[in-house]
């Protein structure tokens, strides 16, 4: 019996590239991404509303991933690592300011080069291409690249985005000018449900519900949720969270709507039964837990990081099904080339459609020197220097800390996860840097990215190192703390050992990322600025 990468070649090759066998339909992988979409309000993963009746319906013919991850709760450091294979902290993206460099390789530009037809539609500000780093960013690699957002929001009429509606009809307008003879990558990402949320009003009639006793919430001062409704969400002076939670719903109503005539257009055309169809969300959205409401980046719990991942293959690839092991955005990047026959190179994740994941796989999310690693039914995180450890069957919501109690258990899945970033092991690529522009920092402010960078001041201490994860603390003794993504020059007396690229910054105490290759760096070597970097 031949193996499933014979198989492929046997059955898909012979269309691949563009053969003429009248049994062989040239391949195509469309990507589908949803901003801001929690796995858990969506009806196949066990959500009672209707929210996704389109999506369910594929859910049935394809193999749903019960325990996916995104690895960061960010969109620009989500979908460069899902694009690259690579996790946010080696490509040097801790937020949304900085992009992807050109120095990394996309899945774009692997299929690219063996000549394979590559589009994008993005919906999402942050994923635009920058006119100041045309060789930087999400679009590395895509021959198409349609960015054009028109829409303007009432309270943020400065802020673009695109619709659902349009951004299927710019998909389907692709698919219509495309070579159908000529296989092709087609990426779409949808940027509903993102709030504000200001759904049809259809779509709110169908997933009314009874309003609820919970108390109303001050309006914020920023857009971070931190116990109160963020400004940018607040629609018709509206105060009560769950009146929110159901526009949250109805904005996925919407957005299931359009992918419902994504689906359709792909049918009618003759792609959706001979394409691998993958479908996922960058992150998650905070309804009220922990204190946060409506809003995403400030963490790593379930809520943020847990993404819903639904593969439909064409027939004889892989049975519908459901996999409760752990899978990961980093899958997506082996499981796209192996599709068209190419091989990956050096990769953590794994071909989804190769057979079955390993059961007790830990896989990992990243934000700002805090981290965590998710396994089948437990995850541990560290953030604010603590070690937490939660058992996912029994505490779904992640609110009783088991590291005390289980201390063996929280290392075991550490150990586990320094493992997972140490093989193989990738130089670091630091982010490409923008040039500051007052009027992008302000609306990335009203995305919900706020947070201004201090000034840097010159010189710090290692307070410690951890060298599986490749990241230094500098001390928190500095008056001014530092700016996120300035490049440090470590020193043990006058010998340089090293370089590392700030990360993450928070009461004065920085932690960096190592970028020289081998670990050199030690716990009471200085840090000081390094000379072309004192002017961010």
């Amino acid at each position: 019996m031949p193996s499933r990468a014979e198989f492929l070649l046997l059955v898909f090759l012979p269309g691949a590239l563009g053969g003429c066998g009248p049994s062989a339909p040239p391949r195509a992988v469309v990507l589908v991404t949803c901003d801001t979409l929690r796995a858990d309000r969506l009806g196949c993963y066990g959500y009672e509303r209707e929210t996704s009746p389109n999506l369910d319906a594929l859910a049935r013919e394809a193999l749903v991933f019960e325990a996916a991850w995104s690895t960061a709760p960010l969109t620009g450091p989500a979908l460069s690592a899902l694009l690259t294979g690579r996790m946010p902290e080696e490509l040097g993206l801790s937020d949304n300011r900085n992009v992807l460099s050109g120095a990394a390789t996309t899945l774009a530009e692997r299929l690219s080069a063996a000549g394979i037809d590559t589009a994008a539609v993005v919906s999402n500000w942050v994923l635009r291409k920058r006119a100041d780093l045309p060789e930087a960013g999400v679009q590395q690699g895509f021959a198409a690249f349609d960015d054009r957002m028109t829409a303007r929001e009432p309270a943020r009429p400065d802020l673009k985005e695109r619709l659902a509606p349009d951004t299927t009809d710019a998909a389907l307008a692709w698919l219509d000018a495309h070579d159908a003879r000529r296989p092709f990558f087609l990426w779409v990402h949808y940027q509903d449900p993102h709030g504000p949320y200001t759904p049809p009003a259809d779509c709110l009639a169908a997933l009314a519900r009874a309003p609820t006793d919970e108390p109303e919430l001050a309006v914020g001062p920023d857009e971070k949720g931190r116990g109160a409704l963020p400004k940018y969400q607040v629609v018709d002076a509206e105060r009560r969270p769950e009146v929110y939670r159901a526009r949250y719903d109805a904005e996925i109503r919407f957005f299931d709507r359009e992918f419902g005539r994504l689906l359709e257009g792909l049918r009618a055309r003759g792609v959706l039964d001979s394409a691998l169809l993958v479908f996922t969300a960058d992150h998650g959205e905070s309804l009220g837990e922990r204190g946060y409401y409506f809003s995403h980046g400030q963490h790593l719990h379930r809520e943020l990081v847990q993404v819903p991942l639904v593969v439909r293959a064409p027939g004889g690839v892989r049975a519908p099904g459901r996999m409760a092991a752990p899978a990961s955005h980093l899958d997506l990047f082996p499981t796209t080339l192996a599709f068209f026959g190419l091989d990956s190179g050096p990769t953590r994740g794994r071909d989804l459609l190769a057979g079955a994941l390993p059961a007790e796989r830990v896989v990992p999310q990243f934000l700002r020197g805090a981290w965590s690693a998710s396994g089948a039914h437990e995850r541990v995180l560290l953030e604010d220097g603590a070690l937490r450890l939660y058992d996912l069957a029994r505490d779904p919501h992640e609110e009783h800390d088991l590291a005390a109690e289980q201390p063996a258990r929280a290392q075991e899945l550490a150990a586990a996860h320094r493992s997972f970033a140490a093989t193989p092991a990738f130089a670091p690529i630091p982010a490409a840097q923008p040039a500051h522009d007052a009027q992008a920092e302000n609306e990335l402010d009203a995305l919900g990215y706020g947070g201004r960078e201090t000034k840097p001041t010159l010189e710090a201490l290692v307070v410690s190192v951890d060298e599986g994860l490749r990241l230094v603390v500098l001390d928190k003794g500095q008056k001014d703390g530092v700016a996120r993504a300035a490049v440090f020059d470590v020193y043990r007396g006058s010998q340089r050992k090293g370089r590392i690229q700030i990360q993450s910054v928070q009461d004065g105490a920085s932690t960096g990322l190592i970028l020289n290759e081998e670990v050199a760096i030690s716990a009471g070597d200085s840090a000081r600025l390094s000379a072309g970097d004192r002017d961010h």
